[in-house]
């Protein structure tokens, strides 16, 4: 193992699914702020970033942000003008409903998310490739479950 790789765990503590379920949050939760962490810049903080992300699906009403984002609207508008501002997103009048705002994001918006997403993926590669192959490989299985697990 590497220097900074956690101590052996027993046996039963991996077979234990309460410990192993304890273990995985933990870890997953703290990568999971790292990477946010190392793509957050002045424009695209990780809130920001991840309504980016969710517009990548297509143009949303500031409601469906809101509740995909689980903020209130207030909060989400606050959020939509700041992008708006750094011109990250557009808006437009809703075909099907004249009442309601599309919020699309922009080329620029696709840009700062692109980059964004190189950069966590630069930092965790940087981490992965000083890894033994036997701990990339168990990292590559572990990936793999996880995918099965959350999809």
């Amino acid at each position: 193992m590497t220097e900074h790789s956690p101590q052996p765990v027993q046996d039963s503590d991996a077979q234990d699914p309460g410990h192993l379920a304890a273990e995985l949050r933990v870890a997953v939760m703290r990568t999971s702020r790292r990477l946010r962490a190392e793509a957050a810049t002045g424009e695209l903080s990780p809130g920001r970033y991840s309504v980016l992300a969710g517009l990548g699906e297509g143009p949303r009403t500031v409601g469906q942000l809101a509740a995909r984002e689980q903020v209130q609207a207030p909060s989400m508008t606050r959020i939509v003008n700041d992008l708006a501002a750094v011109n990250f997103v557009s808006r437009s009048e809703n075909p099907l409903d004249k009442r309601q705002v599309l919020i699309s994001i922009t080329a620029a918006g696709s840009a700062a998310l692109r980059q964004a997403r190189s950069l966590r993926t630069a930092w965790l590669a940087q981490r992965v490739a000083a890894l033994t192959p036997q701990e990339r490989s168990t990292l590559h299985e572990a990936a793999l479950i996880l995918q099965e697990m959350s999809a």
